[in-house]
């Protein structure tokens, strides 16, 4: 009797388990029949985790939103580089200038004052422009004058005044320290400018380490300078070279690419003149101007292109393009 009963249950088991598989195999076969689709808001017989092995290499896309670089664009917003670059050359010049004592201090503060007020005048040019094509009143001349001599009396006073002091801040400091911190300053400076801001890409002029890194080179090579008569002009020099020079350039671009690139040239050609007294530093000059504006560049472009791989497929995420859509299926309870 018990092994009757035993035939009987290993029978019913057999059965059940028999049947399950029916079930689960006409499921899937069902399942497969319809299809599996790349949709979101909508219930299908899969798994989360589900892959189509037939849509998986069909969907397979290879760079597709892949951005691309032209050669020409990318030398073009160089450009700012090699002007910075120009810049910290023609500040150095005029350090040698005033350290060997062949520079004139009275030639460099007006060249210091035509360069600041060529840069007011088109700043409050530009300034008039926007105003016009944004339909505001325009601000009156003399109220950016007031402006002006409010921010610069006072920065030009404590450079009159501290200028004498600045001697005994490195008077324990070698001469190789100071080049040492100078060198790293400016490179510093370079590197953490904001190129974004010269080349228009932002409106929002943030330059803050950048400007300090520059402001400490410029305060430590003045401070060997014996004549504080020479040193104050070196450091309004090297502010308006590295801390004021970025806005009048940053509208230029804006306004004229042409004149942009006038501007690269004529700072390059002048910094190289300066720089022709020592051949050595005129050669690298130049080989890194080259380097930066045409060799790099190219390097950029040709290996962005060859090597650079966007792959997508069905392993992507969904991205819903209707958020009207997915808050009334959600609302209805249709995503539960």
């Amino acid at each position: 009797m018990s092994s009757e009963r035993r035939r009987t249950h290993t029978a019913t088991s057999s059965d059940e388990f028999f049947a399950g598989v029916s079930v689960h195999w006409a499921s899937s076969t069902g399942s497969a029949a319809r299809g599996w689709r790349k949709v979101l808001y909508e219930r299908q017989p899969f798994e989360d985790n589900y892959v189509d092995p037939e849509q998986f290499m069909r969907d397979l896309r290879q760079n597709v939103n892949l951005k691309t670089y032209e050669y020409g664009k990318v030398v073009m917003d160089t450009f700012v580089v090699v002007q910075q670059l120009s810049f910290v050359a023609l500040f150095l010049f005029a350090f040698a200038k005033m350290y060997s004592e062949e520079g004139n201090a009275y030639a460099l503060a007006w060249i210091n004052t035509t360069l600041f007020a060529l840069s007011f005048v088109f700043y409050v040019e530009m300034q008039r422009q926007q105003a016009m094509e944004q339909g505001e009143t325009t601000t009156p001349l003399l109220q950016h004058v007031v402006k002006l001599g409010r921010q610069v009396l006072p920065l030009v006073a404590v450079i009159i005044l501290l200028s004498p002091a600045l001697q005994t801040l490195t008077a324990t400091y070698s001469n190789d320290t100071i080049v040492a911190l100078s060198t790293f300053a400016m490179c510093i400076h370079l590197l953490l400018t904001d190129y974004s801001y010269l080349n228009c890409y932002t409106e929002r002029y943030q330059q803050y380490t950048a400007v300090s890194a520059a402001t400490f080179g410029t305060i430590l090579v003045a401070s060997r300078i014996k004549n504080f008569f020479c040193s104050g002009p070196l450091i309004t020099f090297g502010i308006l070279c590295f801390a004021l020079s970025p806005i009048p350039r940053h509208h230029l671009k804006r306004t004229s690419a042409t004149a942009h690139v006038g501007l690269t040239f004529a700072l390059c050609g002048l910094a190289a003149g300066c720089l022709m007294q020592a051949a050595i530093f005129a050669v690298l000059y130049c080989l890194l101007v080259v380097a930066v504006s045409l060799f790099i560049p190219w390097c950029f472009v040709t290996l962005h292109g060859s090597m650079k791989k966007q792959i997508n497929g069905p392993w992507d995420e969904a991205k819903p393009t209707n958020s009207a859509a997915a808050a009334e299926w959600a609302n209805a309870g249709l995503l539960r």
